[in-house]
């Protein structure tokens, strides 16, 4: 895996050195303040501790809302696979919703504030963590003069009620989202660092995830986007050493 993040930061190095010059691009999911309808289909990938692994097909659907469209709906239904039991089928996992505000737009950035409930939905235990959860999470978005955006988040998630055999979900990730302006703005690439705490469990990992995506012209209605996400793990309290996620997105039908 040092192979992929050698890779891709390589990539993001030679996208931002030459993003300072290009057309301006239209929206392709990266900027966090472009509030639009999406459907999204990923495959999830994760390479769990203990030799195990989990699979998960993720369906999400985004409305925007009101005339200015600063405030979005968006519906998750996770259909998932963990081998941690010996049960590999695939089943229900803890289905969303999530709201999300825009606010303080200027040319120079913008507020983004998200608020989801995840619930208890989930057929067997390994599938979900049998509590429902409020996630809660903050993002900043600054414009830059080269054109990319840099929109660090503050995130944390903490369980309300649930299954009280299973233990309380409490966590926060600091999260640093980068997006470089690209020649082509049919391409994109964003660069994801994030530092991560489970308070319940007294664990702390590191995390980087790089997307790359292309705009693959217009679908039913809107514009089709692919997308392929690596990311890779560290630290002594990490999840796992790597995952991997493929996706396609349909934006603005």
């Amino acid at each position: 895996m040092k192979t992929v993040i050698l890779a891709a930061t390589s990539a993001f190095l030679l996208a931002a050195a030459s993003g300072a010059h290009g057309e301006e691009a239209a929206n392709n999911g990266t900027d966090p303040t472009k509030l639009t309808t999406v459907a999204e289909v990923y495959w999830e990938r994760l390479d769990l501790t203990g030799g195990f692994r989990s699979d998960t097909l993720k369906l999400n659907y985004t409305v925007p809302l009101g005339e200015k469209r600063d405030w979005s709906l968006r519906y998750r239904v996770p259909i998932a696979s963990v081998d941690v039991l010996g049960n590999d089928s695939y089943g229900l996992g803890d289905a969303s919703v999530r709201v999300t505000h825009v606010f303080g737009l200027s040319r120079q950035g913008g507020w983004v504030a998200q608020g989801e409930m995840i619930l208890d939905t989930a057929s067997r235990d390994e599938l979900g963590t049998g509590k429902n959860v409020l996630k809660g999470t903050l993002i900043k978005a600054w414009f830059l003069e080269n054109g990319a955006i840099f929109a660090p988040a503050l995130v944390h998630s903490e369980s309300l009620w649930g299954d009280d055999r299973r233990r309380d979900v409490r966590a926060t990730t600091m999260d640093f989202y980068y997006v470089p302006k690209l020649k082509d703005s049919r391409n994109l690439l964003t660069f994801d660092p994030s530092i991560n705490q489970d308070w319940e469990n007294d664990r702390t990992f590191l995390g980087l995830a790089v997307t790359y995506g292309r705009v693959v012209g217009p679908a039913f209605g809107g514009t089709g986007i692919v997308t392929i996400k690596p990311s890779v793990f560290a630290g002594d309290g990490r999840p796992g050493d790597w995952g991997l996620e493929v996706g396609y997105k349909v934006l603005g039908f």
